[in-house]
């Protein structure tokens, strides 16, 4: 079976879904807005027209339809609901899946009644949606113009590549976070707490891991607040090296302001660090408060700050949402469960609509 994926190739979350279909067997192709290599993929690379942003994505809709039909897919699976949902709606596959992945239903609808009509749009084209959890897909079902199904598949954590590790026994606690330094991460929050911890008289060390636009600002901001000297910025490391990166520290940190699910707080609490993180989107999925890791308010430095203190000082308790955290991504977030659950997803979808047109050309007796 030929299976198409409209996505970001780049993107981890992309290449995590193609390998294993490729791996599976499929015969896997990939059209995307962003150049990069899958292997075991075919990735079709639409340039042209960078400068005007995701306007591109109208600019190119029919090129993009006729590559898809040229494809000649089995399924269509797009990935973003407002730019590769949009395209696989004008495209006229069936059947048609379109996963959401967080702003792009939480936020974006809003933006313009562009982007409210484009939601709209996409779900309505789509024979089915799937999202990374239940808030996501409550949030979903409001913009639904018609009833149609939305499935939670989660994005979990392949324990194999994510041990569990036995916390360290480090004099000065490490808080850290790996993520993309932008805005709706809240990382300016996290030095804020940080700095608050360090003034207490509390030894701390901070790491952040990641780049992205807002590194320089946050840079400048550790050494205005006095922690320029316990603050490492590492950069970004391949996804690889992100195991290596969380045994570095001993509590995972994740203040983001908007947050469709939090993959990133799951890899953490697979390895056995205890999670601090906002109460906001989709991170009460993946982070059970009191019993994996600590849910704060939303942009609210003094309550993280206060949450670090209380796991700086109780090195059992720390350990206790570790454990915790690890049995709760085994039970729940196992990267295997949730392949094998969108394969079935796969062959369901496939199942009916072969179905359908078996149907629609017998001949009336």
């Amino acid at each position: 079976m030929r299976v198409v994926y409209l996505a970001d190739a780049p993107y981890i979350h992309t290449r995590r879904w193609v390998q294993h279909f490729a791996r599976a067997g499929w015969d896997v192709h990939v059209v995307s807005f962003r150049p990069a290599e899958i292997e075991g993929a075919t990735v079709h690379y639409v340039h042209g027209f960078e400068r005007i942003g995701r306007a591109r994505y109208l600019v190119h809709a029919r090129r993009v339809r006729r590559l898809v039909a040229s494809l000649e897919p089995d399924l269509l699976h797009a990935h973003h609901l407002t730019s590769y949902g949009f395209l696989a709606g004008l495209c006229d596959v069936h059947p048609t899946l379109v996963s959401v992945w967080g702003t792009d239903i939480l936020e974006a609808p809003e933006w313009t009644p562009l982007h409210h009509r484009l939601t709209r749009f996409a779900l309505d084209r789509a024979d089915h949606v799937t999202a990374t959890g239940l808030r996501l897909a409550n949030a979903t079902l409001r913009y639904m113009p018609q009833a149609k199904p939305v499935t939670v598949v989660s994005y979990g954590v392949d324990l194999d590549r994510f041990p569990l590790r036995e916390a360290a026994a480090r004099i000065v606690p490490v808080v850290g976070t790996v993520a993309r330094l932008s805005q709706e991460k809240g990382l300016d929050v996290l030095l804020r707490a940080t700095a608050q911890v360090s003034a207490e008289g509390r030894p701390l060390r901070l790491l952040i891991v990641g780049d992205g636009p807002e590194r320089r600002k946050l840079e400048r901001l550790a050494d205005r607040l006095g922690i320029g000297d316990i603050t490492e910025f590492r950069g970004e490391v391949p996804h690889d090296d992100v195991p290596d990166a969380l045994a570095d520290l001993d509590i995972f940190a994740m203040p983001s302001l908007a947050e469709g699910f939090g993959v990133a707080a799951l890899e953490a609490a697979a390895t056995g660090l205890p999670v601090v993180a906002s109460d906001v989107h989709g991170i009460p999925d993946v982070v059970d408060h009191q019993r994996t890791g600590l849910l704060v308010p939303t942009g609210d430095a003094a309550a993280l700050a206060a949450a670090l203190s209380q796991l700086i000082d109780d090195s059992e308790l720390r350990q206790e949402l570790g454990i915790a955290g690890r049995a709760f991504v085994e039970e729940h977030y196992r990267w295997q469960d949730n392949a094998e659950q969108m394969e079935r997803l796969y062959q369901d979808l496939l199942r009916t609509f072969t179905e359908d047109r078996t149907h629609a050309t017998l001949p009336e007796s």
